[in-house]
């Protein structure tokens, strides 16, 4: 039929962790001492529960009923609600995938990294985290079109600023990413072989980053939306291909380390490699705190924005007034149990 675009199987990947499982917890710290993490790498504000994640599904089905198949992934732990003999749900344990020598890992850069040796996992992927809520419906090509990922090629800069302990590492994670990407694709060929991708108007005012940065002849950074991307299995297989050293040497690293490279970088090569459909990404990232958290809840309950993500930036006092508020904001919108709940 004319018109009409049609994608390959696309699933999804989602992460999770129950910070409160007692033997988790145990073996990150018998890991911990092991390798001598650094304390401040491994808090357990990461690991705090927001006890929404059926929201999640209910999101899924609800705004993306059109996904093939949601790897659940888990270091063990499986949330009671979860309906595991569902159709659409496979859940996938660290050892289902990773190998021997990365584990135990509480890495999540590792964990990502590895998703190309998941053998029944499609070609055509979604990242997802677990504080990334869907709020309207969204059809399949916001994220694929004929196989081929929609994203933006927006540039951005490195900002070397010491900010904590996890956002200092995030950063030289970044560069990592960076250097990879800079030792493979030459900037000003990229750019002048896809320049209507590159500069597409429909980026609108981020398209400004873009053109700020012309002057370098090197990348020195993209703009990372913290939202769900649209990913190619044969993508992360390659960079191990040409980068396997690299990637050897981050998944080693069982808690997040500087040597460490992300699943940014499968963003980057497919922007870099030209294989992407030019399209702005859509939704709201807050960091959510006892001043906001009322302001969040509305813009869910109003369900403003497509797509929203996560992050708490609080006490833990403070966190269980604002996770109430949350949750009763997505209860209004998802009251109804998905049929991937008990």
């Amino acid at each position: 039929m004319d018109g009409v675009i049609i994608n390959d199987k696309i699933d999804i990947i989602v992460p999770w962790v129950d910070g409160s499982d007692p033997a988790w917890m145990k073996e990150r710290e018998e890991c911990r001492l092991k390798y001598g993490a650094e304390e401040k790498s491994i808090s357990n504000i990461r690991f705090q529960s927001w006890d929404n994640l059926h929201y999640w599904f209910r999101a899924i089905e609800k705004f993306m009923p059109w996904v093939n198949k949601i790897f659940f992934v888990t270091w063990g732990h499986i949330p009671q609600f979860l309906k595991t003999n569902h159709s659409k749900i496979r859940i996938l344990r660290h050892e289902d995938y990773i190998p021997k020598q990365y584990l135990p890992t509480f890495n999540s850069n590792t964990i990502e990294m590895n998703y190309h040796r998941i053998r029944d996992l499609s070609e055509n992927f979604i990242i997802f985290n677990d504080d990334t809520f869907p709020l309207q419906p969204i059809e399949e090509t916001y994220f694929f079109r004929e196989n081929v990922v929609c994203d933006e090629a927006v540039e951005g800069h490195i900002t070397p600023v010491e900010v904590g302990a996890i956002s200092n590492m995030a950063r030289y994670v970044q560069v990592n990413n960076m250097i990879i990407i800079n030792r493979h694709f030459k900037k000003r060929e990229v750019q002048s072989k896809n320049w209507d991708k590159w500069y597409c108007d429909d980026y609108g005012e981020l398209l400004e980053r873009t053109k700020s940065l012309q002057y370098w002849y090197d990348f020195a950074g993209f703009r990372d939306p913290h939202m769900a991307s649209a990913m190619k299995k044969s993508t992360l297989s390659h960079i191990w291909k040409v980068e396997g050293e690299a990637l050897e040497r981050a998944s080693k690293n069982h808690f997040r380390a500087h040597t460490d490279v992300s699943q940014y970088l499968i963003r980057y090569w497919q922007l870099c490699s030209g294989e992407f459909y030019p399209r702005r990404t859509l939704g709201k990232f807050y960091q959510v705190d006892i001043e906001n958290y009322k302001e969040v809840a509305k813009d869910i309950e109003g369900q403003k924005y497509q797509m929203i993500s996560i992050n708490e930036n609080c006490s833990m006092d403070e966190f269980e007034i604002i996770k109430k508020r949350i949750n009763e904001a997505f209860d209004r919108i998802l009251p109804e149990k998905s049929d991937y709940e008990k």
